[in-house]
């Protein structure tokens, strides 16, 4: 019995097979999150404009990290690469710090905060390709007591290299380049 085993596994490394996927040990899991203008000790608690959760396409409603790819209408979910804080709530971030950056006291609005103006922005794409252009496209209005002060459609491109942290540096600046266009209009 112990010859015969012997003999399997001698098999079975001499054809080169691979022990199944099962047994394999998983890729690590690496967590990303969306760069600010500003270290987090650095932003104000004045309230300003109040910026309400921020709304993503179904396919960006999730953990793992969405490539568009080269074809523009397939997309690739990244199992092992994820944000580290959901992608509403990242993009909600760095518009508050980059409008405080330019001197706009902004917040995202939580329960019972008191603010004159809320920001919405409502996300329809924010991906891109590996060794491609990341494109964001999403619409922005500011309301005081339901009427629209001003309003726009921002869609922008920046080009991204060959790794996640490229796509997410790309996503990074698509963003604050956002908020610099609300603030430009304010």
């Amino acid at each position: 019995m112990k010859a015969s085993c012997a003999a399997l596994i001698l098999a079975l490394a001499i054809s080169g097979c691979s022990l199944p996927s099962q047994f394999r040990p998983s890729p690590d899991v690496r967590y990303f999150v969306l760069s600010s203008p500003l270290p987090p000790s650095s932003v104000s608690e004045e309230s300003g404009i109040g910026v309400l959760p921020v709304t993503l396409p179904g396919y960006l409603i999730r953990q793992q990290i969405v490539l568009r790819d080269d074809d523009g209408v397939s997309i690739s979910v990244h199992d092992f690469e994820r944000w580290g804080e959901s992608l509403s709530q990242g993009i909600s971030r760095v518009v508050c710090d980059t409008l405080a950056v330019r001197g706009i006291p902004a917040l995202p609005l939580r329960t019972g905060a008191k603010v004159a103006d809320k920001l919405m922005i409502d996300v329809r794409r924010l991906d891109g390709p590996l060794n491609g252009n990341v494109t964001f496209d999403a619409v922005w209005r500011i309301q005081r007591d339901g009427d629209v002060l001003k309003s726009g459609h921002f869609v922008k491109n920046r080009p991204a290299g060959d790794s996640i942290e490229s796509i997410v540096e790309a996503q990074s600046l698509l963003v604050q380049d956002l908020a610099g266009t609300i603030a430009d209009n304010l």
